[in-house]
This record gives structure tokens, sequence and C-alpha cells, in this order.
């Protein structure tokens, strides 16, 4: 066995396992549809503050797409909306540390979308 495999299985041996503190969740889909780029950006801002996601909103992207960030104001959670006339479609994507919450949060989100 060489010194570097050794080392290794010592190291594996001596510490111990630890489970992980948070494992985070993000739940995605996308909606067709998409013609009108501005109005699926007012739409993804409207349907981000409706929801909750209210701090730290950032509008980004030039030509033909542009996406939306936005941190959920009192929960562990972010939201991604990206809109597309080249693709006509808009994604959807929440993320956040609470499983349950998160789904329910996307729910919401996708439903008002």
């Amino acid at each position: 066995m060489s010194k570097l495999a050794s080392f290794g299985l010592l190291l594996a041996l001596l510490s111990p396992a630890e489970p992980a503190l948070a494992v985070p969740h993000v739940y995605s889909d996308v909606v067709l549809g998409v013609n009108d780029l501005m109005a699926c950006v007012d739409t993804a801002k409207t349907v981000a503050s409706k929801n909750g996601f209210s701090e730290d909103v950032q509008v980004v992207g030039t030509g033909k797409s542009r996406s939306v960030y936005a941190d959920h104001a009192s929960l562990p959670m972010a939201l991604s909306i990206s809109c597309s006339t080249h693709l006509g479609a808009a994604s959807i994507a929440v993320a956040g540390m609470n499983n349950d919450d998160t789904f329910a949060a996307f729910q919401k989100v996708y439903d008002d979308f």
C-alpha cells in the first residue's frame, strides 16, 4: 500500500463521521408560451414579491433573455425565474434548506406564474 493510500485510510479511521447539518433542496420547472420578455419579467417580479421573495431582487440579462433573482424575506430560500423569448419559455426554480418549505414555496410560485 502506498504512503498516500495508508494516510487516507488512517485519516478515514481517525475522523469521526459527522452528518451534514443541512441539505439544500431545489425544485424547478418550465412554463411555455413566453413571447413578451418584459411582460414575463414583470410577472416574475410580481410573483416573487407576492410569495415573500422580496430581498435582494435583481434582474440581469441582455438580448432575448432576462433572469429575476430574489431571496425570501423570512426563510432561507432563494428564487430564480429566467425568461427567454428565444426559447419561448420561463424556467422557475426555488432553492431552500427545508424540503417542505421549499416545495410549498415552489408550488405557490409556479401556480401564481
